[in-house]
């Protein structure tokens, strides 16, 4: 792991990310827009799950998941460039590993939702409410993105 962690610090994009002074801001703002699409998205559609505005059909809300996943990219490429510009930092960094494991976590609840809501949120609007362990998901959904963002703003404060 030491190998790869000095490869990443010393190739020519940690070299950027560090030693460009616009980069890391740049990259910040990209990965700050990237996580309004993302959890922006994801709280409309897991909120409406959730029986919020119940006036407005749940396909209405499918299109959202389109930008959440935009979001998810930007963060995830914008996140990569971060882990170069000090991967030792990163690797070591007890708040950048609950996060990495969060975020795993909100992954895997992602796919559980979908396999498990994908014929809900197609149906015609006035069907009846979700089932239980569909409107559960949603509300873990909003937890885990809820952890990922407090564990992503406690990276530089602990070492």
């Amino acid at each position: 792991m030491e190998a790869l962690l000095k490869w990443m610090e010393h190739s020519a994009v940690g070299a950027f990310v560090r030693d460009a002074a616009w980069a890391f801001p740049t990259l910040e703002i990209l990965h700050f827009l990237g996580l309004i699409l993302l959890i922006g998205s994801m709280l409309i559609v897991d909120l409406r799950v959730l029986g919020v505005a119940r006036e407005i059909p749940l396909r209405a809300v499918v299109p959202y998941l389109r930008w959440a996943i935009i979001g998810f990219g930007i963060n995830l490429a914008t996140g990569i460039l971060f882990i170069f510009s000090d991967p030792f930092h990163y690797y070591t960094n007890l708040s950048f590993r609950l996060k990495v494991a969060t975020l795993l976590l909100a992954g895997l609840n992602a796919v559980a939702f979908k396999l498990a809501a994908d014929t809900h949120l197609q149906a015609p609007a006035g069907v009846a409410p979700l089932p239980a362990g569909v409107r559960s998901l949603a509300a873990l959904s909003l937890v885990l993105w809820g952890a990922v963002i407090a564990f992503g703003r406690l990276i530089p404060y602990l070492q």
